[in-house]
């Protein structure tokens, strides 16, 4: 982790509200096989209460939070905790903790 000060001025705009996407991930019994995924939208909450309702329906399932945000190219998301695993190992590897979400 690395940490620096910051100058909030240069933000040009913030979300308030945001809505979640949840992608659960399950592996398939042959380890060849891509996992399957399935997702949620979470709306009118927050990140706690997300990371709860995602630790607790998970099971044995890989996760992924993310905060839904727009812009003028469209909707884009931004992973708040988890792993997608059919992400590239480069990120994988450059953030080993988010496979333990």
């Amino acid at each position: 982790m690395r940490v620096r000060r910051v100058d909030p001025r240069d933000v040009r705009w913030e979300l308030d509200n945001p809505d979640y996407r949840v992608y659960f991930w399950t592996r398939p019994a042959h380890s060849n096989a891509e996992p399957s995924c399935t997702e949620f939208e979470l709306t009118e909450t927050d990140v706690p209460a997300v990371l709860d309702w995602a630790k607790r329906t998970a099971g044995n399932r890989t996760f992924a939070v993310y905060a839904v945000c727009g812009s003028v190219d469209g909707k884009g998301l931004v992973r708040l905790a988890g792993h997608d695993p059919l992400a590239p190992a480069s990120v994988a590897a450059e953030y080993p903790a988010a496979r333990r979400a």
